[in-house]
């Protein structure tokens, strides 16, 4: 059973002005830009160092809620304490989530379940910025087995009248709805009959609110506010995951050469014409200086695409340990993947390793296992909007 507690988002009275992109796919450059071009844009709050370089994290920190107290007063609104739902559509293709908070004891009891661990410099600066904000900014990405009740909920309560609704600049629509009152305690039961609650994306921002849930209260603090975070609940089959492609730079020829030999006796290697990528297990994709091929492997597997790459190519022939650390490597995903890895592919020296996507089903199985995937195993698209739903609790 896990519970999902009502709250009173803030939401901004012009969201297409506001909301943004999480912070983990902008770079400070294009953060840089975007808020130049619409000076509200969340990213301020999110991405402080767009606006100040060379800041350390307590300023950083400052700057975070700087730029949130100025939204609070000149942009953002507070709204009925309820539970919301926020429907993307891209390409006609919807998915319909709840908005909600959810308990940081149920996270810390595994039911809320993770697939990642977190990296000690990205949770210290989501920690700061949880703290020294007083509220939770970016939505988590959550998932569950698909419920027919849930979703005929959801359904109904986005034919209502919409809070906000708008097309992002790739053409994906967003859309809030508030889910009526005489609807909540039946969703509540909904939620205690739903066994666990899967993390797809957001990782570092759930442990963050978990520490700074267990830190000492501060004055004007909501403790019961704060034991709680901000998710968007989807059904499993309404996710989609696209695939996360690894980048090689520094790559010598005999590095390549040693490759395509070497794996001869566990992969079929053909020559194809162009950049390959695998819609099928146990293939890849590899393109080195205008040469492309498709590697099939003999014997099938059920380990993750990612993590069989690393395990069979990486490794052994680049002396790639850590994808965390190595220097030399770069990951592509998103819908604007392959064109961006021709475009790369064009430079001598990099090598470019295409997989195939991983399935829902097997994120929510290493979840069960308490697994670890691979760092960069999962790219959701499209992404959630951060600056829609604030959860705030001072």
């Amino acid at each position: 059973m896990v519970v999902f507690k009502p709250f009173a988002p803030y939401i901004p009275n012009h969201p297409e002005a506001v909301a943004a992109d999480p912070y983990d796919v902008v770079n400070v450059e294009d953060a840089r830009r975007d808020i130049k071009q619409r000076p509200n844009s969340f990213l301020a709050v999110d991405k402080p160092e767009a606006l100040e370089s060379d800041m350390a994290l307590e300023a950083w920190g400052r700057r975070a809620r700087s730029e949130l107290e100025r939204l609070y007063e000149t942009e953002l609104s507070r709204h009925d304490e309820g539970f919301y739902v926020y429907q993307l559509t891209d390409a006609g293709r919807k998915q319909t989530g709840l908005v909600a908070t959810f308990a940081v004891s149920d996270y810390e009891a595994g039911r809320i379940k993770i697939h990642e661990h977190t990296r000690v410099t990205k949770e210290r600066e989501r920690v700061e910025h949880v703290a020294v904000t007083k509220a939770h900014t970016g939505p988590i990405l959550l998932s569950h087995q698909p419920d027919e009740a849930l979703k005929r909920l959801l359904s109904a309560a986005a034919d209502g009248t919409a809070l906000f609704s708008f097309t992002d600049e790739r053409g994906v629509r967003h859309e809030g709805f508030r889910i009526p009152s005489k609807d909540l305690a039946r969703l509540i039961m909904i939620g205690a009959s739903i066994p666990a609650i899967y993390i797809a994306d957001g990782h570092h921002r759930a442990k963050a609110a978990a520490v700074v849930a267990r830190s000492p209260i501060h004055e004007g603090e909501s403790k019961q506010e704060r034991d709680h975070f901000l998710g968007v609940l989807f059904p499993s089959d309404e996710l989609t995951i696209l695939p996360y492609h690894r980048l090689l730079t520094n790559v010598a020829p005999e590095e390549v050469t040693a490759l395509l030999e070497g794996i001869s006796f566990t992969y079929v290697v053909d020559p194809v014409e162009d950049l390959f990528v695998p819609e099928e297990r146990g293939a890849f994709g590899l393109t080195y200086r205008g040469a492309h091929y498709k590697l099939t492997k003999r014997q099938a597997t059920d380990a993750l695409a990612v993590a069989t790459l690393q395990r069979d190519l990486l490794e052994p022939y680049f002396h790639v340990k850590d994808v965390r650390s190595d220097e030399r490597i770069d990951f592509v995903g998103g819908k604007e993947a392959v064109s961006r890895l021709k475009q790369l592919a064009e430079r001598p020296d990099v090598v470019v390793l295409t997989c195939h996507a991983t399935a829902m089903e097997e994120l929510m199985r290493v979840a069960d296992e308490a697994g670890q995937m691979p760092p960069k195993s999962t790219w959701f698209e499209p992404k959630l909007k951060s600056g829609l739903f604030i959860h705030r609790f001072d």
